[in-house]
């Protein structure tokens, strides 16, 4: 399998109270470990600072144990829908304590803090109060072959995240990581994809395989009918979840990374249906920064692609709130002529 993206991991410094040795600003993440954080705002930055070092510290703390799920993925360099995801655990024999809350943090100003108190659900403008985020264990046998390590840290491999993100995720959730696992399993490279076709086609068969020992399992028959829906050129969660939702709706299955080329210049259009020449393409809040030459460029690129006889829908953030309403967008943009056959897909939830 090729290299996995390089990912920094945040100190996590032990220690049974706030003592001299512990800097003020230090941030309990449960009993006996501390984070000095050191990621600014935007919040969803030090998020993910916090995510990372609450792994790490349960790591340390459960030795013997394999973390799995988001936990797993967060590590494998995926990226995920939810900013704070709980922190998930397998181990051999039966968790006394299944469940535990893991503390509350406070993210938005120069430093994170650690009390949520008189903070309202979404925070003041500039403070965010962090979700209550649990630490979840499961009893659960891991063969030696679906075991691996991530920068020293005990997890399952790649497939065996996959096949368990498939099965026990919300639908949109286990969507967005398992395109973001395929991905950096595989190092998609949308100008070369034939390199990584054998490692695509491999991880594919491993978490096939996998799901097939699983059989019985609650969410295995959905499981199995999301993982060829899945594809690593998804570039971005945003796009993963505009496709979940034009699939979950009854849309076909959508081309991704289309190559247009023109007058010696090359595209890649995010999403779209060549027979009908639609695309959709997922705008994230950088896009609306664009100044100066950047813009007249994307206004440009538009302009061609539109003389190509591309029709092109613009999806935010804002838009994936109301799906349906989504599909109807798309599906105005089909020419009167042709016909676009839909089948929902309600087992996707």
């Amino acid at each position: 399998m090729p290299g996995l993206p390089q990912l920094v991991l945040p100190t996590v410094i032990p220690g049974n109270a706030r003592g001299p040795a512990l800097p003020k600003t230090a941030v309990l993440l449960r009993r006996g470990h501390y984070l000095v954080p050191s990621v600014p705002p935007p919040p969803w930055r030090q998020m993910e600072e916090v995510s990372l070092a609450r792994i790490i510290a349960v790591a340390h703390s459960c030795p013997e144990s394999l973390l799995s799920h988001e936990s797993a993925a967060l590590l494998q360099g995926a990226w995920l829908l939810a900013h704070e995801p709980d922190v998930h655990l397998l181990q051999p024999s039966s968790p006394r304590a299944p469940t535990q809350v893991l503390p509350a943090v406070v993210y938005g100003g120069p430093v994170v803090w650690g009390r949520t108190a008189g903070l309202p659900p979404r925070g003041d403008g500039r403070l965010w109060r962090g979700r209550e985020v649990r630490l979840r264990r499961r009893r659960r046998c891991v063969p030696d072959d679906q075991r691996t390590t991530r920068m020293g840290i005990p997890v399952t491999t790649i497939a065996r995240t996959l096949a368990d993100c498939l099965v026990d995720l919300p639908g949109p959730d286990a969507f967005v990581v398992g395109d973001a696992l395929l991905r950096a399993g595989c190092q998609y490279d949308r100008r070369h994809p034939e390199r990584s076709r054998f490692s695509l086609e491999t991880l594919l068969e491993d978490t096939a395989e996998i799901l097939q020992t699983m059989a019985g399992c609650r969410g295995i028959a959905r499981a199995r009918k999301l993982l060829p829906l899945l594809s690593p050129a998804s570039e971005s969660p945003g796009e993963s979840l505009t496709r979940y939702w034009l699939l979950r709706l009854g849309m076909p299955k959508p081309q991704l990374q289309i190559k247009v080329e023109d007058r010696g210049e090359t595209w890649y259009l995010d999403l779209g249906w060549l027979v009908v020449m639609v695309e959709v393409e997922y705008d994230g809040e950088g896009k609306y920064a664009l100044s100066g030459d950047a813009l007249f460029r994307e206004k440009q690129r538009q302009d061609r692609l539109s003389a190509l006889g591309w029709r092109t829908l613009r999806v935010t953030k804002r838009d994936l709130k109301n799906p349906h309403d989504l599909l109807v967008r798309v599906l105005a943009l089909v020419p009167a002529n042709l016909q676009v056959h839909i089948t929902p897909r309600p087992w996707m939830a």
